[in-house]
């Protein structure tokens, strides 16, 4: 009877990996190949004549990909050493492997359930409190710049906007803010966590640690940022770069505050991007082929990588009640 509870979890256990790699492929696929304002022909046509495959652009583009998820896993090292210590290969493979159940599933939650499934149930309450913190650090950041770059983007731009666009901008932008301090002093509980429990958490955790990680945080942000930036480059635009990153800055702080199935991040970008470029006088196809390629390599390639460790997860050997 043991034999047989132990082939059958066996069983559950791969066929739930299978079904995440494939999944995600599938997902990865939809984008590529079934977007209706971007043909996949057209998109690496737009690709090839830009010459967007030179040596040159490549390895700088790749480079940056590299870079982003470098910091990306040090993030991630540094949070989730401070439940057990963290090799950088071992954060690889738990960052990696999460991302690839994060892809299909709404606002990234596959990735707070795969990288608990590295650990002990003991810790996983906290490694689920860590994977928030270093998210929200990175949301943090995008909003921070974001409204930053919203704001100049207006400034400096004759855009056809009212006195009530204006204000629906300074509400969004500040909402966050008004709704944290309204909800401080609060004994609202969410799944069985008040926000006190988990500013609790936060101030328990060393203070070394929330600067590395909100570093890290910022760090990605820049290089992200400006990979989208060097792809508007390779594509010939000529706007001024404080106006363009300030551009740039907008979308991915629009795009930020919807939450979304990861798959639809692009989608959700390019109409954001369409719009605010538009501005600048930016074709529409050239955002459109931007935002497509930059999700494939921030999103869709550490996703296939991640299909491998998927694949080759073995849950701890020691689970304690």
């Amino acid at each position: 009877m043991s034999s047989s509870s132990h082939k059958t979890k066996q069983f559950l256990h791969s066929s739930l990996k299978v079904f995440i790699v494939l999944a995600a492929l599938t997902f990865i696929g939809l984008k590529v190949t079934g977007d209706d304002q971007l043909s996949f022909p057209v998109f690496w046509e737009s690709l090839r004549s830009n010459e967007v495959f030179s040596v040159e652009h490549v390895g700088i583009l790749l480079l940056l990909t590299f870079l982003n998820w470098i910091f990306e896993i040090r993030k991630w090292q540094v949070l989730s050493s401070s439940v057990r210590p963290n090799s950088l290969a071992a954060s690889t493979r738990e960052s990696l492997a999460s991302f690839t159940a994060a892809i299909f599933t709404p606002s990234r939650i596959g990735e707070y359930g795969a990288k608990a499934l590295y650990y002990s149930r003991g810790d996983r309450k906290k490694i689920l409190f860590l994977n928030f913190l270093g998210n929200s650090f990175q949301l943090f950041m995008s909003l921070v710049f974001g409204m930053i770059g919203l704001v100049y983007f207006i400034y400096h731009m004759p855009l056809p906007l009212k006195w009530y666009h204006l204000i629906w901008v300074i509400l969004i932008s500040i909402a966050p803010f008004v709704l944290y301090r309204f909800l401080r002093k609060k004994t609202w509980k969410i799944h069985g966590y008040s926000l006190q429990s988990l500013r609790n958490a936060l101030n328990r955790l060393p203070r070394k640690i929330k600067w590395q990680v909100l570093l890290y945080a910022g760090v990605r942000y820049f290089i992200f940022t400006h990979q989208f930036y060097y792809f508007l480059l390779i594509f010939q635009i000529a706007v001024p770069y404080p106006l363009l990153i300030a551009a740039v800055a907008s979308m991915y702080f629009l795009s930020s505050i919807i939450p979304t199935l990861m798959i639809f991040d692009a989608l959700i970008k390019g109409g954001f991007g369409v719009w605010i470029f538009s501005f600048l006088g930016i074709d529409q196809l050239v955002v459109l082929v931007v935002v497509l390629a930059v999700w494939l390599l921030n999103f869709g390639l550490p996703a296939l990588i991640g299909s491998y460790f998927v694949l080759k997860f073995k849950p701890p050997k020691k689970l304690p009640a």
